[in-house]
Parts: structure tokens; sequence; C-alpha cells
């Protein structure tokens, strides 16, 4: 997974960075006119594309950064709807979403959902 892959970042991957990840998807979202607000519509709109990107046989080392920043993008959806917080963490990429005292993989669970076609909203139910 990602931890095997190298990665061509922006920000220092450390669990302050998070939030910037996710809000880069969102400008580049923007540019497109598409408008991601951290709802469940984000969640279906990151479904669409991933499921797009499976069809067009893409594969996880074609677009880490890419799934990075769904990842985080997930994790901000559901941090921005409860308590939780990025935190380091020892997943393959160093950092999780600590959520009621569980340390969760967001960007594990994006990286994941290329290959096996599970919806990011199965990871967020609640949101």
């Amino acid at each position: 997974m990602a931890g095997e892959l190298q990665l061509a970042l922006a920000y220092e991957l450390i669990p302050e960075n998070a939030p910037l990840f996710a809000s880069d998807i969102v400008a580049q979202a923007a540019s497109q006119g598409i408008a991601l607000d951290y709802s469940a519509s984000t969640l279906d709109w990151l479904d669409s594309v991933t499921d797009s990107l499976r069809a067009g046989g893409v594969t996880v080392a074609q677009v880490p950064e890419v799934l990075l920043g769904f990842g985080c993008l997930l994790g901000e959806c559901v941090a921005r709807s409860t308590s939780a917080e990025w935190v380091a963490a020892a997943f393959d990429v160093p950092i999780g979403l600590r959520v009621n005292g569980d340390t969760l993989d967001p960007v594990g669970y994006a990286f994941a959902t290329l290959a096996s076609g599970q919806s990011y909203a199965a990871f967020a139910p609640a949101h």
C-alpha cells in the first residue's frame, strides 16, 4: 500500500497537515465547478470519482497522492461532524483519525477502496 510507494507530497505527512491534503482535493474539485462541503454528498463524490478510476483500470501505484488526498478528505468529513482529531498512527501512512477513543485509518481505507469498490460512506455511516 502507501508505505511501499514513493509519494510526492506538497506537505509533510503529519496529522496537522491532513486538513491541507483534504482542502487541496476540495480546491481541485472547485476548479472543475464542483463544490464539496465535507457532507455526505462529498462522500458520494469520492465514490463516483473512485469508481471512475477503477473502471478506467487505474491502479494505486498510479495515483497514490490522489488517494492520500481522498483519505484525508474522508477523515475531514468525519472530523467536521464529530469530535474526531487527526493523530500520529502506526498505519502505512502514519496518520490516523481518533474517534471516540479508537484510531481509524481513513487514508488506508481510501487506498483499499480503489481495489474493493467499497463505499466511502461505509467508513462514516453516521455522517
